[in-house]
Order: structure tokens, then sequence, then C-alpha cells
């Protein structure tokens, strides 16, 4: 009787410590702001943009670059609002995917129309270049290939409060010729899913 007692509270145990790893794994650590990669460099707004060999000077429209990993269900919740801004403003930018080196194509091009261009970010160079170490998130390039905003698209991973939409208020300034508002730290600190790249580049 004692040892079934012992070998039903080992697995009740071993039950509880099992659903605690799973809701710390798809919960309660992304309650918590994404760690910032060891030798992290922060991009500024108005920093000029280049990435790997594009020789142009300026850009045709700008460019709206949405960074979505298929494996985050931040960016899984996120993708009716990215879908909504890119119906609202597509005429007046381009959209781009960009995801993670480790990420499957294959696999996230039916997130999307096929329309909407997806670039896989080899080495994560593009994130490294525009301050990007978590996903969900927007960084809008101006045609002069300026930074002209990098952020939250809202102030917590699964927040649909209109009043903090941080990259549909930065494109609908974008839109009337100003400069981005300051919106402060819940706008850049990162929630999410963490993207891996070494700044050894």
């Amino acid at each position: 009787m004692f040892i079934r007692k012992i070998l039903a509270g080992i697995l009740l145990a071993s039950v509880a410590v099992v659903i605690g790893i799973l809701y710390w794994q798809t919960e309660i650590q992304y309650l918590l702001p994404t760690p910032v990669p060891k030798g992290y460099q922060e991009v500024f707004i108005d920093e000029k943009i280049y990435v790997t060999e594009e020789a142009q000077d300026s850009l045709e429209k700008p460019v709206f670059y949405h960074f979505f990993s298929t494996s985050c269900s931040c960016s899984r919740f996120n993708l009716d609002h990215f879908n909504y801004l890119k119906r609202q403003f597509g005429d007046d930018l381009e959209f781009v995917i960009v995801l993670p080196q480790e990420d499957d194509l294959n696999k996230a091009r039916p997130y999307f129309d096929g329309e909407t261009k997806i670039i896989q970010d080899l080495n994560s160079e593009f994130a490294v270049a525009t301050g990007v170490y978590s996903t969900p998130q927007a960084v809008i390039i101006n045609k002069d290939r300026s930074l002209y905003f990098r952020g939250n698209y809202n102030k917590a991973r699964y927040c649909t409060d209109p009043t903090s939409n941080f990259a549909q208020m930065a494109l609908d300034s974008l839109m009337e010729g100003v400069r981005p508002p300051d919106f402060g730290p819940l706008s850049t600190i990162a929630y999410g899913c963490g993207i891996e790249y070494s700044l050894s580049l």
C-alpha cells in the first residue's frame, strides 16, 4: 500500500513537471521580453539599411518587412493583422516576409497570398542589419533606404489594442509624409520568438 502511494506520488509529480514545462514553452516564456542577443547592436531610425549585394541607393516604394516564423505561435497569431495592413497599404508599399534561415520556405508559403514576396534570411544578415532579434517584428524602410520604423505590432504578443498598433500607426505617419511617432520602449522591447543569429558576420 505504501509503495503504491509512493508510485502514485511520483507519477503525479512527473505529470505536474511535464505540464509545467509545456506551459513554460507555450505560454509563460512569451510573457517576458525576448532575451537580447549578446553583442546586439541597435539600429536607429534614419540609419541607412543595405543588405548583401544591394547596390541601388533608392527604392521605388517604401518596403514593409514582416519577420515571421512558422514555428512561432506569436507570429501565427499576428497573421490576420499583417494581412489587414497589406490590404490597406499594399498599393503604396512593397510587403516582404523575412523568414529565418532555419525555417521551411515551403511551409511558410500557405500562410500568405501568392503575391507576397518571401525571402530566406541567410545567416540572419537582414535581422542583424535591421536590429531585429524576434518574431513577429515589423521594419519599414523608406525609399531613400533609411530606417523609418522597427518594432512590435502591438505592446504585447497577443494584444489587439488599437491604441497601441505601433506598426499600423507608423504606416499612417509614413503615408502622411511625417516622421514616425516616438512610441517609447513598448514598441521596441521585443516579445515573441527569438531569432538565432551570429553577430560575427
